[in-house]
């Protein structure tokens, strides 16, 4: 069976191949049909080894010089979307109908697969020159993103003698469910499982670097429904067991508790541990 990856989609997850490439598009428009005055298309782009923001700008800008009839740049400057730095372009070119006029906010991301870097594009095309509304319209939608893989929590390769940054986030693994869950934090794995579920589906508490942590189970009392308990997640001095990356052939599934996690199928999870290891 090959390698797949757990895709998140609007209204759906499913397993992907890994060796398919993901060309998605989404577009929104006035109009159900005809040209829209203003539409925003969200898309993503191969990054090139080594390539930088401003390197990615440049060759998109030379891309569009020569796709685009009477093409012009207006502004290039720096803008931040969800904290991560990008670019912002603005330009006009010459179709049919006279110009058209777009902004383009570009911001680099974790790709699909780990160690890869893709370029998400943000562009919104006017039929005519912004006007306040729909400069306004724009500057909200880049403002309000939230980057699902942003390259700061990428597990990307650190400075020379700097240490890679302690993520939070805790890994619970059910060997019955054949399932490993990702949470933000401890705090978020103690709260979403309960004590009764951890008896019943075996799930086994690790942490950012998948050692073993141990789940400690407090009752105060009993309800007429359930347990009343809380559940705690310490480490211990002595290992509670086998690492995760020992454990993970025992998951074939993935499910992220939130958008803020920075893992969203097995092969990062695994490549996350290996790097780990190698340190």
């Amino acid at each position: 069976m090959p390698d797949t990856q757990l895709y998140h989609a609007n209204h759906a997850t499913f397993e992907l191949p890994a060796q398919l490439k993901d060309k998605t598009m989404h577009m929104f428009t006035l109009r159900d049909d005809g040209p829209s005055e203003f539409n925003v298309v969200v898309s993503h782009a191969d990054v090139k080894p080594e390539e930088r923001l401003e390197d990615f700008g440049d060759r998109l800008t030379k891309e569009l010089t020569r796709a685009l009839p009477r093409f012009q740049l207006k502004v290039q400057s720096e803008r931040a979307v969800d904290g991560t730095p990008a670019l912002e372009l603005a330009y006009s070119w010459r179709n049919e109908a006279g110009f058209m006029h777009q902004r383009q906010v570009i911001v680099l991301v974790e790709g699909s697969k780990p160690g890869t870097v893709e370029a998400m594009l943000i562009a919104a095309t006017c039929l005519h020159p912004f006007s306040d509304e729909w400069n306004a319209a724009f500057d909200g939608i880049v403002d309000s993103i939230k980057l699902r893989r942003p390259l700061a929590q990428a597990g990307m390769p650190q400075e020379a003698g700097r240490p890679a940054p302690a993520l939070p986030t805790v890994f619970a693994l059910s060997e019955p469910r054949k399932m490993l869950h990702v949470f933000a934090d401890k705090d978020e794995a103690a709260g979403k499982l309960s004590a009764r579920e951890i008896d019943q589906d075996g799930w086994e508490f690790y942490d950012a670097s998948g050692t073993r942590l141990r789940a400690h189970v407090t009752r105060a009392g009993m309800s007429l429904l359930r347990p009343a308990a809380t559940v705690a997640l310490e480490r211990s001095d002595e290992p509670e067991g086998p690492a995760l990356g020992e454990r993970l052939h025992l998951a074939q599934y993935i499910q992220a508790s939130s958008s803020s996690v920075p893992f969203y199928s097995l092969t990062e999870v695994r490549a996350h541990l290996d790097h780990v290891a190698e340190r």
